[in-house]
């Protein structure tokens, strides 16, 4: 991470007027906690639960564009920390390394325009997503919004095929002073539904559930990410030919964001 000039604290608290913003190069570190339970009554068996813990590191580049912001996120590589209940090695991850994604910010803070290289470009984009919330240059502390959003694909599994409806309180509870660099503390609370079908070598499985989250940025007035969090919890219903009533299946996700020098 580059080391550059930011605006006076005055200048976040009432709005700069102009943003025209030298290129930044940030890399990141995401370790990513993933436990599941699927409740495997409907074939005459117990509970399966997964748990696994990865460690990702990630170089994220912009560069003002189009009165908005060019984006670049890419996998640099993706290490197994931890792997209970699921046949996963290390070497799963390693094809996911050079796997880049890109899109463009405006100045309403919204993220779009994402083209991914990659089969698994969708933990890329997950990971753009956590790093780039929705905030508007001139959001000053106080200010609170709410907004409405839909994914298709939020993952890989189950979720690849599944559609995303979130609705989003944000709120800028603050600023904080990160290795020199004044912040804002952006918060977001919000709840979301899934639904959708991929197909199996068993078959299509039709997911429907609800979800709800939290996350925590720490932002400075260029866009740049100094760290932060993001945890969801999903109640959902699997239905797949062979099982004679949908499978419950909860997970909770979390994610801790930080900066790598």
């Amino acid at each position: 991470m580059q080391a550059r000039a930011l605006f006076a604290t005055a200048a976040l608290a009432v709005g700069a007027v102009a943003f025209a913003f030298p290129p930044t190069t940030q890399r990141f570190k995401v370790v990513e906690t993933n436990h599941s339970v699927a409740d495997l009554s409907a074939f005459g068996q117990g509970e399966q639960v997964t748990h696994v813990v990865t460690s990702s590191f990630v170089t994220l580049t912009g560069n003002d564009s189009a009165g908005g912001r060019s984006v670049k996120l890419v996998i640099d590589s993706i290490q197994l920390d931890s792997v209970a209940g699921a046949p996963m090695t290390q070497a799963a991850f390693d094809s996911a390394r050079g796997i880049a994604v890109t899109g463009w910010v405006g100045p309403d803070g919204v993220l779009s325009g994402i083209v991914t290289d990659g089969p698994r470009g969708a933990a890329a984009t997950s990971i753009l997503r956590a790093l780039l919330p929705k905030v508007k240059n001139r959001a000053r502390v106080g200010e609170r919004w709410t907004d409405t959003t839909q994914v298709e694909g939020s993952g890989e599994g189950v979720l690849a095929g599944a559609t995303t409806r979130r609705i989003t309180n944000w709120s800028i509870s603050g600023e904080e002073t990160v290795s020199g660099v004044r912040a804002r503390k952006v918060e977001s609370a919000f709840s979301q539904t899934i639904s959708g079908a991929i197909e199996s070598p068993n078959g299509s499985m039709q997911i429907d559930g609800t979800g709800t989250g939290t996350a925590l940025a720490l932002l400075a007035a260029d866009g740049r990410h100094f760290g932060g969090n993001v945890s969801l919890s999903l109640s959902l219903s699997i239905s797949i030919a062979q099982a004679p009533e949908p499978i419950p299946v909860t997970v909770t996700t979390s994610s801790i964001i930080t900066t790598v020098r």
